[in-house]
């Protein structure tokens, strides 16, 4: 991936975002772009190669994910094929999807802890993160048996460190 893949994928996003905001459609298009990222995973490497007709990759497009997708996000589907940047779907449903949060006023916080946090647990640090952030919050909480104890929240670029891991690393760097 280069750099400029990002700007591109960037660019179609918010294209699509833009798109499918003047048809009140932006939240079915986010999630006809993640089914189709997840329906067309294995024909990825038909759809990227280059002697594969256009036609027949729209075709196969079509067959997959034709039924099951809005018209906005089947054209734009066909408009990657057209333009060689299908490979930019995985990015472009990542952009999109945080298009999408930021015009509903949520954010998405990724929790690490150490041991599995219970539902009212959850919820407590989802109001206490809704405070912070003044957003809407959408936990996703992953188990790292390596942090020993606490949790690390991280919300876009900012990274919250209460694990006891990071105070004991804290420490070492006030003490040395």
């Amino acid at each position: 991936m280069q750099a400029s893949d990002r700007v591109l994928a960037w660019r179609y996003a918010r294209a699509l975002f833009l798109a499918a905001a003047d048809k009140k459609e932006d939240g079915r298009v986010q999630q006809d772009i993640d089914l189709s990222r997840r329906e067309l995973l294995e024909a990825m490497p038909t759809l990227r190669h280059p002697r594969v007709s256009t036609a027949d990759k729209k075709k196969r497009i079509e067959d997959l994910v034709g039924k099951k997708v809005s018209p906005v996000t089947l054209k734009f589907l066909e408009l990657l094929i057209d333009k060689k940047r299908f490979e930019l779907l995985p990015m472009v449903a990542s952009d999109l999807g945080k298009l999408v949060a930021e015009k509903n006023n949520v954010a998405k916080a990724v929790v690490r802890s150490a041991k599995p946090l219970s539902a009212d647990a959850q919820q407590k640090l989802k109001d206490k993160l809704k405070n912070f952030a003044g957003k809407n919050i959408e936990l996703e909480v992953k188990e790292d048996p390596e942090l020993i104890g606490g949790v690390v929240v991280r919300i876009g670029d900012w990274v919250l460190d209460s694990s006891l891991r990071g105070q004991l690393r804290q420490m070492k760097e006030a003490l040395s």
